[in-house]
Parts: structure tokens; sequence; C-alpha cells
């Protein structure tokens, strides 16, 4: 009697042991928020500022993307009437992309799914992204400040864009082109900006404010029935 319940003891261990091991496993983030807002390149810029913001939001296995432009923010007023012509930004998955990859397009600046280049030829400032979508510079047709941009990329995992690229200025998962700009209307430089990760939020944690999937605790409940009954067993 005395072997039998310590193999059963050894099998209650092993079920909590595998059931919080799972609880304690790190996740994969549902969540990224990128700050562009360091200087690269260009002219007519004092500083770094926030000129723009890139979202992305695991929806099952598809990734939403929402795009906003700031570049109003740029100091001195030079970015009064400026407007973003590029963004370039990181790809490292295992699904290889094409155009029927995006898809669901939307805000207040419309695209589709030919304005994306997958994995364009030489670098820009230094840095080689996989992925680069170009707005329209027609005067009518511009991506200016306040405005946003949406689509999704299907098949594909949040940690699959979070690879840095090195280049000119510090590695970083996005780039902009900002154009027009210079105080006053019809400024006449340009600017490249890049970014990282929002402080808080890096991109390969799960924020706190998420939920763990029903697997998920349905594995954590084996580990905690398994603990209880262990100390159950120990007090009779």
């Amino acid at each position: 009697m005395k072997f039998n319940r310590i193999a059963t003891d050894k099998k209650l261990t092993a079920s909590m042991l595998i059931g919080l091991g799972i609880m304690a496993a790190p996740l994969s983030a549902s969540a990224l928020s990128i700050d562009i807002n360091t200087y690269v390149t260009g002219s007519t810029v004092s500083g770094n500022a926030t000129v723009a913001t890139l979202t992305l939001t695991q929806n099952g296995s598809n990734v939403d993307f929402s795009f906003v432009n700031s570049v109003n923010n740029l100091s001195g007023g030079i970015g009064d009437d400026a407007f973003i012509s590029q963004l370039l930004f990181s790809y490292g998955g295992a699904t290889a992309l094409s155009g029927a990859s995006f898809s669901n397009f939307g805000g207040t600046q419309s695209i589709v799914a030919s304005d994306f280049d997958i994995n364009p030829p030489g670098k820009n400032a230094g840095y080689d992204f996989y992925l680069e979508l170009d707005f329209p510079t027609k005067a009518s047709q511009r991506f200016l400040d306040g405005e946003v941009t949406t689509w999704t990329i299907s098949n594909v995992q949040i940690n699959d864009f979070i690879g840095s690229v090195s280049g000119s200025g510090p590695s970083s998962l996005a780039m902009v082109h900002v154009q027009q700009v210079g105080a006053g209307s019809g400024g006449s430089n340009s600017v490249k900006y890049v970014g990282s990760a929002e402080t808080g939020n890096p991109p390969a944690e799960l924020p706190q404010n998420s939920v763990p999937e029903p697997a998920t605790l349905a594995l954590m409940g084996v580990g905690l029935l398994g603990l209880g009954a262990q100390r159950k067993r120990k007090s009779s």
C-alpha cells in the first residue's frame, strides 16, 4: 500500500508541475505598438518626435495593423503640411508573403495590396527592411497628419515582425519617409525616422490585461488540482 501511495503522489506531483509549468511559460505578444520617433536623415529637423505610430494586434491567425500619421509633431511647425510617402517595416516569419497576404484595408487613407513591396532590392538609409508600403505623392491623395490607414496580413504572428533591422541609425522595427518638410506651406525638405517598441510594451511579452486562451486555463487548472490533491493526501 505504501508503494502504491508513493506512485500516486508522484503522478500528482507530475500533474501539478505540468499545469504550473504551462502557467509560467512565456506567451507570445498579442499587441505591439511601434513608436516611430527617432531621426535618421534629412534636413530642417531638430531633435526627435513621434511622427507616426504603427500598432499590431493579433487576430486569430492574422495580424491587424493600424498606422497613424502625426508628422505635425515635428518642432517649429515644419510638419504643418508634410506627408508620409513610405512606411518600411520588419518581417521574419516562415510564411511566404504575397499580394494575397494583404487585405481588410480601411482608415481615412485608403491603400490596396499592390501598394506593398515585398523584399524590395537595395537598402534605404542603410536599412534593409523586408516590407515597404508606398503612399501617393499626388497633392490630392497624400497621407497627411491625423490620418490613419489600416490593413491585415494573414497567416502570421506578431513575433514575425519583431526582428530589429540595423542601418545608419539605431536598429529598428520600422521607418517612415516624410516629405514636404519645412516652415510654412510647401516645404522642400524630407526626413526619415525610425522606431521600436514603445517603453512598457516589449515585443515578446503578453500585455498585463490580456486573457490566457481556454486551453492554457485548463492546463493551469490541472496543476492547481494536482497541488490540492497532494496536500489533502499529506494531511490525511
